[in-house]
C-alpha cells in the first residue's frame, strides 16, 4: 500500500471517529430529562408523556389529569389548549407542608407557545392571589410579555405579597419560546430564549405557600380566579434549585431551532364562539368573532345535518348573520364555518336554538346582572342557568367591568357563557360600566335604537331602558326615553308588561344612595323616581334592575305604599359576579325579601301565571314569587 493510499484511509478513519464522537455528544432532545438540570418534576407533552386523560411526570411523582379536551399535536410534540375548559390539573389543593414543594430555591423551565394573548395566563402555578393574601408562585404571560410571580417570607406584607416580575421581550403569538423562572433565595430572574429578560430583589427567603392552592398547568388558577391559556406547551421542568445561566443557555440551544421557526399557521380561530341575538317567532341572529378576516357560512335547519345556508358578504372578523322566515317555536340546528384568505377553515361545534313561542304557550327566561369581572362566578352561574333551559336570558347591565377593554368582553363575558349564549339568546340593558363604548353595540345586535328597545316574547312585552348618567334627561317627562316608554306601554296589549334597566328605582342598599350607617338613604336612584308613576299608569307588572350587587324583591308598590292587588314589583338581580354589597341596618317599607349572594333568577310564564324563583351560586332556591291575573 503506497503512502498516498495510507493517508487517504487514515483521513477517512479520523473523519468517521470525529463524526461518531460528535453524534454521541449532541445535546439531548427535549423529550429526555437533562442530567444537568435534575428536575424534581418533568412533564413532556408528546405521545409518551400524554396518554388518555393522564400526563406522566417523568420524575415519577406529580402525574397530572387532563382538563377539557386539549389536542395532542404529535407533529409539533405538544399539547394544544384551545377551549376555555382545557388545562392539566396536577393537584387540586396543595398544602404548604407538601414534600414536593421547593422551600427556598427553584427553577421552572418551559417551551411554550401563546396563540391568544390575554391579561392573565399561566404555564405553571401554585398560588393564591386574593387581596392581601398573596402566596405561592406562578409563571405565565400577559397581553405582551412573560412574567414570574412569587411570594416569599422576606417580601411579605400582612399575610403575603406576590411580586409579578414582567419580562421585557414582547412575544409574538403562535411562536415558540423558551421561558425560565429562577429563584435563588435572594432574587427572582426571568429568562427568555436563554437570555436574562428581567430580575428583581423584592422577594427573599423561603417561599410562602397558601394553605390550599391548586397546582395546575395551562391555567391561571386560584380559588376564585380561573383564566385559560390558548396555545401550546411542549415541556415543563421544575427544579428544586436555582439553575445557572450557563445551564439555561445549553437547554435552550438544544432546541433553539424551535425559537427561529416561523409562527405556527393553524388557521383562523374563534375569538368569540357563535352566540344568539334578537330572537323572534320567525327570526334569529347568529354572531361570532374570528381572529383573522374570514368569510362565514352559516349552516342551519330543523333537521341534522342542517341543509340551509347563509353566507357573509365579505371577509371580516366580526360576523352578524340574521336569519328570517323561520318557523315559530321550532328547534333549529346550526353550525358556523369560517374560511380565511388561505383557504383554511374553522368550524364551530353543532349548536341549537329555538324560535319564540306563541302567546298561549308556556315559556321561561333567566335573569342575571352585573357579571363585570369575575369569570369563575359568571361561568358557574351561567351553567346553572343553562341547566334550567330558559327560552332566553335577560341581562340587567354591567356585563363587563370596563366597556373599553376588549379582553373583558371576550374573556370575562363570552368565554364563561359560551354554552349558554350559544344556545339561548341574550337581551341586555346597558350599564354604567359599559361606558357607552362601541364594544357594546358591536357585540350585541338589538332592536333599534339599541340603547333602549322593546320586544315581544310569548304573551309578554319587554322594555329595556338606559338609565345611565348620559341619559338622565331622557328619563324625565318630555325626555326621549320617557315619551317613548309612555307611548309603547300604552300601545301594548300584552298580558304581562316587564321593564328592566340597570339602576334601581327602589333599593335597600347600605351606601349607594346615602350612607345608611350615619344618614338617611333615598331608597333608590332619585333620577328614576319619575318612572314609577309611569309604571303605575300603564300597569307594569315587574321591573328588573341590577347595579346593586345583591338580590332584593319588593312588595308590589303603588302610590308610595304597598298595594298587593295593583302594585309594581321591583327586583334587583345584581349577583352575576361583581363584588357583593350589603343592605342598610333598618328595613325599608318596600322590602319583601333580600339576600347578599351570587345568584340568578328564573321566571316561568303561562297565560295568567307568572312564577319567579331565585337560586344562589350553588343552585339552591332561596326565594320565589307567583303573580296571577285573569
Amino acid at each position: 500500500m503506497n503512502r498516498t493510499v495510507r493517508k487517504i484511509l487514515l483521513a477517512i478513519g479520523c473523519a468517521v471517529v470525529a463524526l461518531a464522537v460528535a453524534l454521541y455528544q449532541q445535546p439531548e432532545t427535549a423529550a429526555a430529562p437533562r442530567e444537568d438540570l435534575k428536575p424534581a418534576a418533568h412533564w413532556v407533552f408528546d405521545s409518551e408523556g400524554v396518554s388518555s386523560r393522564k400526563v406522566t411526570d417523568r420524575a415519577g411523582v406529580l402525574h397530572g389529569t387532563i382538563l377539557g379536551e386539549p389536542t395532542l399535536n404529535k407533529d409539533a410534540k405538544c399539547l394544544e389548549f384551545t377551549d376555555p375548559n382545557d388545562g392539566v390539573s396536577i393537584r387540586a389543593a396543595v398544602t404548604p407542608d407538601a414534600e414536593f414543594l421547593p422551600k427556598e430555591a427553584f427553577s421552572i423551565v418551559a417551551w411554550v407557545r401563546v396563540d391568544e394573548p390575554a391579561e392573565w395566563g399561566a404555564f405553571l402555578g401554585c398560588f393564591q392571589d386574593n387581596g392581601p393574601k398573596e402566596k405561592g408562585f406562578v409563571v405565565g404571560f400577559n397581553k405582551a410579555n412573560f412574567y414570574f410571580g412569587l411570594a416569599t417570607k422576606g417580601g411579605e406584607s400582612g399575610e403575603g405579597k406576590i411580586t409579578y416580575l414582567n419580562g421585557t421581550t414582547k412575544y409574538e403569538p403562535r411562536r415558540w419560546y423558551h421561558v425560565a423562572a429562577v429563584y435563588d433565595g435572594k432574587q427572582m430572574q426571568l429568562y427568555v430564549n436563554g437570555k436574562l429578560d428581567s430580575e428583581s430583589k423584592e422577594q427573599s427567603g423561603a417561599v410562602r405557600y397558601a394553605d390550599k392552592a391548586p397546582l395546575a398547568i395551562g391555567r391561571y388558577r386560584d380559588d376564585d380566579e380561573d383564566y385559560p391559556m390558548v396555545g401550546g406547551i411542549r415541556e415543563i421542568l421544575w427544579c428544586h434549585r436555582a439553575v445557572t445561566a450557563e445551564q439555561l443557555v445549553a437547554h435552550f440551544q438544544a432546541d433553539a431551532k424551535l425559537a427561529s421557526a416561523p409562527p405556527e399557521t393553524v388557521g383562523p380561530k374563534f375569538v368569540v364562539e357563535p352566540y344568539l341575538q334578537n330572537a323572534t317567532r320567525t327570526a334569529m341572529t347568529v354572531m361570532c368573532e374570528t381572529d383573522t378576516p374570514t368569510i362565514c357560512e352559516l349552516e342551519y335547519g330543523d333537521t341534522y345535518p342542517p341543509k340551509l345556508t347563509a353566507k357573509s358578504a365579505k371577509a371580516d372578523t366580526m360576523h352578524e348573520m340574521p336569519l328570517a322566515n323561520l318557523v315559530p317555536k321550532t328547534k333549529y340546528f346550526y353550525r358556523m364555518r369560517c374560511t380565511d384568505a388561505d383557504g383554511k377553515t374553522l368550524s364551530s361545534r353543532p349548536l341549537t336554538f329555538m324560535t319564540a313561542v306563541d302567546a298561549d304557550d308556556a315559556w321561561s327566561f333567566a335573569v342575571i346582572g352585573d357579571t363585570q369581572r369575575n369569570p369563575a362566578i359568571t361561568g358557574k352561574v351561567a351553567k346553572l342557568m343553562w341547566e334550567r333551559r330558559p327560552h332566553f336570558v335577560m341581562h340587567c347591565g354591567d356585563v363587563v367591568d370596563d366597556g373599553a377593554s376588549k379582553v373583558q368582553w371576550t374573556g370575562d363575558l363570552f368565554k364563561p357563557c359560551n354554552e349558554l349564549f350559544g344556545r339561548v339568546p341574550v337581551f341586555p340593558c346597558i350599564g354604567n360600566h359599559e361606558k357607552n363604548h362601541p364594544h357594546y353595540y358591536k357585540y350585541f345586535s338589538l332592536p333599534k335604537p339599541e340603547y333602549f328597545y322593546s320586544y315581544q316574547y310569548g304573551n309578554a312585552a319587554f322594555f329595556s331602558i338606559d338609565t345611565n348618567g348620559i341619559r338622565t334627561a331622557d328619563l324625565q317627562p318630555g325626555g326621549a326615553q320617557y315619551e317613548w316608554l309612555d307611548k309603547a306601554l300604552a300601545a301594548s296589549d300584552a298580558k304581562w308588561k316587564i321593564c328592566y334597566h340597570h339602576h334601581p328605582v327602589f333599593s335597600s342598599d347600605s351606601d349607594d344612595y346615602g350612607n345608611t350607617a350615619k344618614a338617611k338613604s333615598t331608597d333608590g336612584d332619585v333620577r328614576l323616581k319619575s318612572l314609577q308613576p309611569l309604571y303605575e299608569k300603564h300597569n307594569v307588572d315587574v321591573v328588573f334592575n341590577g347595579h346593586i350587587h345583591l338580590y332584593e324583591r319588593s312588595w308590589p308598590i303603588r302610590g308610595g305604599k304597598v298595594d298587593q292587588k295593583n302594585g309594581v314589583v321591583h327586583i334587583t338581580s345584581g349577583g352575576g359576579g361583581g363584588g357583593l354589597e350589603d343592605f342598610g341596618p333598618t328595613p325599608t317599607f318596600f322590602k319583601a325579601e333580600c339576600r347578599s349572594d351570587f345568584h340568578f333568577c328564573y321566571a316561568t310564564v303561562h297565560r295568567g301565571t307568572f312564577h319567579l324563583k331565585a337560586f344562589d351560586q350553588e343552585g339552591r332556591l332561596f326565594d320565589s314569587m307567583t303573580l296571577k291575573k285573569d
